[in-house]
């Protein structure tokens, strides 16, 4: 899995891009969309995702709402690992060990 631009994740074949974000005032991790560069919403504004993993168990519907297509499963790895990176922290740690045993 390649680590290099996590604070962006596009979308296969849209103009959509996804911005993982941790809040480490709040404890919360959220998604922001952007198509064609210009905002067009927040997953989690209104929810208090405590993990990294829970922002991903209803982002399809987000997307949808919005007229985006649903998100891989490649996708939602990167996602995943772009919150943890967000975060820092053990799962943040695990997931660069696990890619670093991967590529020995």
């Amino acid at each position: 899995m390649d680590f290099t631009n996590l604070r962006r994740i596009p979308l296969s074949g849209t103009d959509a891009v996804l911005h993982p974000i941790y809040d480490p005032a709040l404890r919360t991790f959220s998604v922001q969309l952007s198509v064609d560069d210009e905002p067009r919403g927040i997953h989690g504004l209104a929810d208090s995702f405590r993990s990294a993993d829970e922002p991903l168990e209803a982002i399809d519907a987000f997307l949808a709402e919005r007229d985006v297509r649903p998100i891989t499963e490649d996708e939602a790895e990167l996602l995943y690992a772009g919150l943890a990176q967000a975060e820092g922290g053990a799962d943040w740690y695990l997931l660069q060990l696990i890619a670093d045993l991967g590529q020995n």
